[in-house]
């Protein structure tokens, strides 16, 4: 085998290097040296550059001059001839030391390759097959568990609905006036009137009746059913708590907005309100009546014993007692009315000033015969009634002062005062229709707590003056 011939097993790049080296110390002796200057031939062309030149511009005697040789590939003719054994030369360039630097070589096949993952033997289990007995008792027990869990449902919100379970028990509930709906059921739930809030306020809404629960106090029974619950938290409810309210005679609007208050039937604010803007068609003596005073119904409101719903409606409040004073003025009293040549307004002012100055009722025809005698007789212009200047004063928020600037001062202003000073009872009404036919001018109120009349004043001063007067 020739030194270059390729052996079966590929060399590395040291090992021909190696090799390379060893042929090249196994050359002739006579070749020439890497270093010398090889001349041209005689008969070479003058591009023909030698195979090795040396530094240009160095005289060829000055060994010294000589640069290094330069490595340059052989220019060789295509038709050069060949080797005699017909094979090219063999030819191994010498690198030197160019490729220390670079350490050891190491071929494709040295170079470590990645490891890929193990793959993970995947152990394929048997299918087990249940048997068609046991799937279908499953698909069966399945659908009764889930029939029995619709049932309990539609039965548990049909026990709420209908109160087939719920106990007789009675509670009581309170709506307040600012209650929505949201806490009418919210109060339901806690007292255990109903169990699903959502369920009853859809109920409601179906049912359209979400606006009919009434501000109030009801007493209603566990065992009723959703419609039995909005029914009895209505006013019409036969369960809904009442209060008994008595209103004496001579009681003013500011009294008895403050007694209904005091029972909880209304707040004063919620009366004072209706009262000043409310038109109550239905009583035509309200009729000419200004509208905006919370005093508006003075002398309208009658005194008597009333029943009321507790946080009732301040307009259904006042509309009933308006509606009793209307059925308390009979045809005979309002034909009485007309016969007196006074509207019913002025009756009821006069009536008013009776109930604010009368002890009892034997009193109020003998005052009533005083105010007439007076605004009868061009010589006593002025009634003179302290009640109507304790009103004024008190609208006025002040004390009792006959010099105090009111329309309801009758020591001050003639005739009668603006309106009425209170509510008047049917006995002072009927004792201004129908007063007693006396010549009193005059009545002071002894320390006995009755009225006594004189019919001049020398009479009237001396009693005064006396020690039976209530006011010494």
């Amino acid at each position: 085998m020739s030194d270059f011939e390729r052996p079966d097993e590929e060399l590395s790049l040291d090992e021909l290097l190696s090799d390379a080296a060893q042929y090249l110390d196994d050359a002739p002796s006579d070749a020439p040296s890497a270093d010398a200057r090889v001349p041209a031939p005689a008969d070479a062309a003058p591009d023909e550059a030698p195979f090795y030149d040396a530094a240009p511009d160095a005289p060829a005697e000055d060994v010294s001059a000589v640069s290094a040789p330069v490595l340059r590939a052989p220019m060789e003719p295509e038709d050069a001839p060949l080797p005699a054994n017909g094979a090219q030369e063999d030819f191994s360039p010498d690198f030197g030391s160019a490729f220390d630097d670079y350490g050891d070589y190491e071929g494709a096949e040295d170079a470590p390759q990645p490891q890929r993952p193990a793959k993970k033997q995947r152990h394929h289990l048997k299918k087990f097959k249940f048997p068609a007995l046991l799937k279908l008792a499953i698909y069966f027990a399945i659908v009764v568990l889930l029939g029995v869990l619709l049932a309990n449902t539609v039965w548990s919100l049909a026990d709420d609905v209908l109160a087939l379970t719920r106990p007789d028990l009675e509670i009581e509930v309170r709506i307040n006036t600012t209650d929505t709906l949201d806490d009418i059921t919210d109060t339901l739930k806690s007292v255990g009137a109903i169990k699903y809030d959502w369920l009853f306020k859809t109920f409601c809404k179906v049912k359209e009746c979400e606006e009919d629960f009434d501000p109030g106090v009801y007493t209603i029974n566990l065992n009723y059913d959703y419609n039995a619950l909005v029914n009895n938290l209505q006013r019409s409810a036969v369960g809904r708590e009442s209060v008994t309210v008595m209103i004496i005679e001579g009681s003013s609007c500011e009294d008895i907005f403050t007694l209904l208050e005091q029972q909880e039937v209304c707040t004063k604010h919620e009366l004072e309100q209706c009262a000043a803007e409310t038109h109550f068609d239905d009583y035509a003596f309200l009729d000419g009546l200004p509208y905006g005073d919370a005093n508006r119904l003075e002398g309208y409101l009658f005194p008597d014993t009333y029943e009321f719903y507790v946080m009732d409606d301040p307009e259904r409040v006042l509309n009933k007692i308006l509606r009793n004073f209307n059925n308390k003025l009979d045809e005979d009293l309002m034909a009485r009315v007309e016969e007196t040549g006074m509207s019913l307004h002025e009756v009821i002012t006069m009536a008013s000033i009776i109930e604010g100055e009368a002890a009892n009722d034997t009193e109020r025809p003998n005052v009533a015969s005083v105010m007439y005698n007076r605004l009868n007789n061009w010589d006593w212009p002025l009634l003179g009634m302290d009640s109507t200047v304790l009103y004024g004063a008190k609208l006025l928020g002040t004390g009792f002062d006959k010099a105090l600037d009111s329309p309801y001062n009758t020591y001050l202003y003639p005739g009668l005062p603006k309106g009425p000073i209170n509510n008047p009872g049917l006995s002072s009404i009927r004792a201004a229709l129908y007063p007693s036919d006396t010549g009193y001018y005059y009545f002071a109120t002894g320390k006995d707590g009755l009225n006594h009349f004189f019919t001049n004043e020398a009479d009237h001063g001396a009693f005064v003056a006396s020690d039976e007067y209530v006011g010494n």
